[in-house]
């Protein structure tokens, strides 16, 4: 489903990401994990083309681009694109429309789908979220976690083969978290591909399939998540995760 090789990162003289080598299979969920400005927030908006690589290669789905000579064309960019949807740690959504409006826009302007089959759609898609009773509200009168819950049903309108979060419960109050992990959780049971970045352990351990411990641009450990986090190899993951527990 993903695979990435080699793949490196540059802003001006400072590296990034070095050398990055993963895959996440069909149906797999992967955390990534690590100190702030380890690079994983940037791996993430590679994969989403956000941010244009400096080296390497990234397959998703049936779309394979190579960075080594040049950057991508806009007709690849939004063929890989069209294979993920991403969510943000801000909320993104048009403070002018309503929920359901937020989450049709896409459809109805870039795949050019007929909006009363949109908004049928969308209903059931806001009904997952629990976001229903809410379709016609305004962005400005809902909570964080409602915004949020309404964005992850904005990225599934465009039936995403892989979904990416970006840590989803960052900017949200600690009593509103569990609401949006709930809906992940959710998401991960019915098989859905996911690649997240978090600082939530727990949520982890739970949901992650595999887990990427990043840091200084590099993954420096991965493999199974009740491995990673109870028994890794690395000291650099060891500190890392004794520090979270202090």
């Amino acid at each position: 489903m993903i695979k990435v090789n080699n793949l490196k990162k540059k802003f001006d003289r400072v590296t990034v990401l070095e050398s990055i080598d993963f895959s996440v299979n069909k149906g797999e969920v992967v955390c990534l994990i690590g100190p702030s400005g380890s690079g994983k927030t940037t791996l993430l908006r590679c994969l989403n083309l956000l941010e244009i690589p400096n080296g390497g290669s990234i397959t998703i789905g049936n779309k394979t681009l190579s960075f080594d000579h040049k950057p991508p064309n806009k007709k690849d960019t939004i063929e890989l694109r069209s294979y993920s949807g991403m969510v943000f740690q801000g909320f993104h959504l048009f403070p002018h429309k309503t929920v359901m409006e937020n989450i049709i826009e896409a459809p109805l302007t870039v795949k050019k789908r007929k909006k009363d089959d949109l908004i049928k759609e969308g209903e059931g898609l806001l009904e997952k979220v629990g976001m229903y009773e809410h379709r016609d509200k305004y962005p400005d009168s809902l909570s964080g976690g409602q915004q949020q819950r309404a964005a992850i049903a904005r990225a599934l309108m465009m039936n995403p083969e892989v979904m990416l979060f970006d840590e989803p419960t960052s900017a949200l109050d600690p009593q509103l978290v569990g609401e949006v992990l709930r809906v992940i959780e959710h998401l991960a049971k019915e098989g859905q591909t996911m690649v997240i970045v978090t600082h939530e352990m727990n949520f982890a351990r739970r949901v992650a399939d595999k887990v990427l411990f990043m840091d200084g641009g590099y993954i420096i450990e991965e493999g199974p998540s009740k491995t990673i986090l109870e028994n890794p190899s690395e000291e650099r993951t060891k500190q890392f995760l004794q520090m979270l527990n202090e």
